[in-house]
């Protein structure tokens, strides 16, 4: 069958069928600049495409955060980790790949990886070999899902470090599978950079632990995707963990679990103490309970974010 009708009866499944809001497709190749034992290839030896898809938060999940920050409802945090980054989202994401490639497999003969997905999935601290935000056994997701989605042309690189789309800013979360089919390819997002931290400086205002630095600090990050170079902040992914995984009281939402670090820019050590009390929980996929800071996604002014909460009045921060 036509590489072509193949892609489009792919992207068709995956709209109509398991309510995707984006689909995007690109070669293997893209993303050979990857770390050795984290590109396509070395996971799926005759891997030749990565189909990527995205589904929106909700923006009643959305607005759930907003209360808990913008007004201090410690509840609502249920709330977000259930319907925006961890419970349902994390689940429909993963039986929408499983279902893709059970669709690949019976009705081409394709050989097929789907990839772990998980909240927070450019959040790790550095003492830990892989992710511990992938799921019950902390497996780890061992491919960038959001450098996949540049590739593919579904978003575009971030300050932050999230992948940014038009429609919803950084507020998407994103599935993947690898396969051998050949198919036609979507070219990465050469239009005006959704992102520009020399105009915007929302991410790097709002963290609470200056995890990303400000652009004119000179402090960024190189990505090489698909051939191409992009700049993005250079995420101090230490501090940052300090904040989503509430390790001050200051952070933390119904449970208090102390000052765990009283650096602002924690060291391997320190975070890997921390790790060592820091009490496990029956009530999270990977059994961390986490609070989510998240405002560097949630405050991100790209994807009509003034219209869908300033506006409504569903959030008070001026962005």
């Amino acid at each position: 069958m036509d590489k072509q009708i193949i892609t489009r009866k792919i992207k068709n499944f995956l709209i109509a069928e398991r309510g995707m809001d984006m689909v995007g497709v690109c070669p293997a190749s893209a993303l050979d600049a990857e770390p050795e034992g984290y590109r396509p290839t070395d996971i799926l030896f005759c891997c030749k495409s990565v189909i990527v898809f995205g589904r929106r938060l909700l923006n009643g999940a959305v607005q759930a955060q907003f209360r808990r920050l913008e007004d201090g409802m410690a509840f609502a945090e249920s709330i977000y980790s259930t319907y925006g980054l961890e419970l349902v989202p994390n689940w429909t994401m993963a039986l929408s790949t499983f279902y893709l490639a059970d669709y690949l497999e019976n009705t081409f003969g394709a050989a097929t990886q789907p990839m772990g997905c998980g909240p927070e999935q450019g959040t790790l601290p550095k003492n830990t070999p892989l992710p511990m935000f992938a799921g019950p056994n902390k497996d780890g997701l061992i491919m960038n899902i959001g450098h996949a989605a540049i590739a593919a042309g579904l978003a575009q690189p971030g300050w932050n470090n999230f992948p940014i789309t038009k429609q919803y800013g950084p507020r998407v979360q994103f599935g993947c599978l690898l396969t051998d089919l050949e198919l036609e390819y979507d070219e990465p997002d050469d239009g005006p950079r959704l992102c520009d931290p020399e105009k915007c400086h929302v991410c790097s205002d709002l963290c609470p632990m200056h995890a990303l630095p400000d652009k004119a600090s000179g402090e960024s990050s190189t990505w090489s995707i698909g051939g191409k170079e992009y700049q993005v902040g250079k995420h101090k992914v230490n501090a940052c963990t300090v904040a989503a995984l509430g390790m001050r009281n200051e952070f933390a939402g119904i449970r208090k679990r102390g000052d765990l670090v009283d650096s602002e820019d924690p060291t391997d050590e320190e975070i890997a103490d921390a790790m060592k009390r820091y009490e496990i929980s029956n009530c999270n996929l990977d059994h961390y309970p986490k609070c989510y800071c998240n405002r560097c996604q949630i405050y991100c002014p790209v994807g009509n974010w003034q219209a869908t909460f300033g506006d409504t009045g569903l959030s008070r921060q001026k962005v």
